[in-house]
């Protein structure tokens, strides 16, 4: 391929790049996009809290429940239960208040229901249980 018909080439995919850019920019703006920042509707003052570790509804398929269990004792047995409160954001340091946290940490990675995070709050006080003998 001679360089002349390289260049050509080059020069028309250019264009055709280009015109993509351009196309994209005014249908986003003919639709509404908001290309200004400025709102057009109301704001929040203050957004709504929502629940870091949501859990499922409805019964948890007991292998799933077991991992949840697993999992759970294994990061309480190795971990100082207040960095795991801190992990899990609880303001409760207490043994039951960091398994609590830790088994719905746990359960809500699995996107299993609270069957599963009592599991894993089981097996997280099991685990410190065992780590203080």
């Amino acid at each position: 391929m001679s360089s002349r018909v390289r260049r050509i080439l080059i020069a028309v995919g250019l264009l055709l790049a280009l015109g993509l850019v351009v196309g994209v920019a005014a249908g986003d703006r003919l639709s509404g996009g908001d290309d200004d920042g400025a709102r057009t509707g109301a704001v929040a003052s203050t957004p709504a809290e929502t629940d870091p570790y949501p859990l499922a509804t409805g019964p948890t398929p007991r292998a799933v429940q077991d991992m949840v269990f697993e999992r759970a004792y294994s990061e309480c047995a190795t971990g100082d239960p207040l960095a795991l409160a801190a992990k899990y954001k609880t303001e409760d340091t207490s043994d039951d208040g960091v398994a609590e946290a830790v088994g719905r940490g746990w359960a809500s990675y699995f996107k299993a229901g609270s069957d599963a995070a009592q599991e894993g709050r089981d097996g997280c006080l099991q685990a410190m249980q065992e780590g203080s003998n």
